[in-house]
């Protein structure tokens, strides 16, 4: 073979070589290209949904403050830890005969008095929050003898705590105060002997003879608002 023919041969090899690499970094550049499009949509898309995230808890920061009024209303006392609404007039007060789940008579007034602000304080929440659904959780509590006979987890406890609080809600159903309305779900629970804010002596300022423990014969209130279809 001749100088020259493998002069031509280089040149030719050399050549190929070259269109080879050039597409290789056209391949890479445009996967790059591609993969930096793709990072800056999930960038863009991660910045919406944070900032969507921020107006929402600003929203719910806001609402808080338009709780105030149930908060200062005389109905009801508000439990911070917890984040629960008692009626003033029925707390500590045995609106059942001990271990029905009947409300006596002389209690059913202020039972539906309660049931009627807080209706009508849903209602209004709900014509300037419309992109808000809301929780009510209506929880029955109960109280235990002075030497704590029960058991916190006594079965019979839960069951009749239950029961009552399905009282108070069928009381207000019957009475045309609904809740299930306006995007508002209704949670029935009973927390018997147990559960959270209880009324002790740890709690707040009592006088010695009070029997405290009378205190949680009593329902709650919870009502917890969330951001529809979106938290």
């Amino acid at each position: 073979m001749s100088k020259k023919n493998k002069g031509d041969f280089f040149w030719v090899g050399y050549s190929d070589l070259m269109t080879t690499l050039f597409f290789v970094m056209l391949v890479l550049f445009v996967l790059t290209v591609v993969h930096l499009k793709m990072e800056q949509v999930n960038l863009e898309r991660e910045r919406e949904q944070i900032i969507a995230k921020v107006e929402d808890l600003e929203k719910i920061v806001q609402l808080e403050e338009q709780f105030k009024p149930l908060e200062k209303d005389g109905n009801f006392i508000y439990l911070e830890e917890c984040r629960k609404f008692v009626a003033r007039s029925l707390r500590g007060v045995e609106i059942f005969e001990p271990g029905k789940t009947v409300i006596l008579k002389e209690h059913i007034a202020a039972t539906l008095e309660v049931g009627k602000t807080i209706e009508s304080f849903l209602d209004d929440l709900q014509k300037t929050n419309e992109d808000f659904s809301y929780l009510l959780v209506i929880e029955g509590n109960m109280a235990n003898t002075f030497d704590k006979k029960y058991s916190k987890d006594d079965i019979n406890g839960y069951k009749i705590s239950y029961e009552r609080a399905l009282a108070v809600y069928n009381l207000w159903q019957n009475n045309g105060i609904t809740f299930r309305k306006n995007n508002v779900e209704v949670l029935i629970s009973g927390s018997g002997y147990n559960g959270l804010c209880r009324e002790n002596r740890a709690t707040g300022d009592y006088d010695a003879r009070e029997d405290v423990e009378a205190y949680n014969k009593r329902f709650s209130i919870q009502i917890i608002p969330k951001v529809t279809n979106k938290l």
